[in-house]
């Protein structure tokens, strides 16, 4: 039977994860309390929050459809990682302190409310950040209107040689 604590838990949790666009479940055992300091602080960097959970008062607090799907990722000790509107960041984090320290082990990830498993966590921390693909995008439309830029100032400079060369072949020339 939930105590009153238990329940303060699972409503914290609940409002934790509607405000939150992706959660990261991860194995942190190994970790020292300094790796984790680390851990959280680059977290931190890419604007996300990183919780030790109950796997019982999580599982209640993220309702029964997605508890079904999490039933293995809810074993042993786990970590949350609780995101904000960018998942690339927080999963770029994750994967690279996984790769140095081989001790944290990332098991699945809700990512808009699609259940990604390790491999897919892998593929979405290759991806670009959001403000390089924003820049890129960027790069690419301003692109084309550099060039239009461009021919119709060279076809203004040709016309101008032209001009002037008309004016110094005519101002050469002996008058009639």
């Amino acid at each position: 039977m939930p105590t009153a604590k238990k329940d303060e838990a699972i409503a914290a949790l609940r409002e934790k994860i509607g405000q939150s666009q992706s959660v990261f479940f991860t194995d942190f055992r190994g970790l020292t309390v300094g790796e984790l300091r680390v851990l959280r602080t680059s977290l931190r960097k890419a604007q996300a929050s990183y919780q030790v959970v109950k796997n019982t008062l999580f599982g209640l607090a993220i309702g029964p459809e997605k508890r079904e799907q999490l039933t293995s990722v809810l074993a042993g000790p786990t970590a949350v990682a609780f995101t904000g509107s960018d998942p690339v960041g927080p999963a770029k984090a994750l994967t690279q302190f996984a790769s140095d320290t081989k001790k944290l082990t990332i098991k699945a990830a809700f990512v808009d409310g699609v259940y990604f498993d390790p491999s897919k966590i892998e593929a979405l921390s290759k991806v670009p950040a959001r403000e390089e693909l924003f820049a890129k995008l960027v790069g690419s439309l301003k692109s084309p209107i550099f060039g239009i830029v461009a021919v119709l100032g060279g076809n203004r400079a040709k016309l101008v040689h032209a001009l002037r060369a008309l004016h110094v072949k005519r101002s050469e020339a002996p008058a009639a």
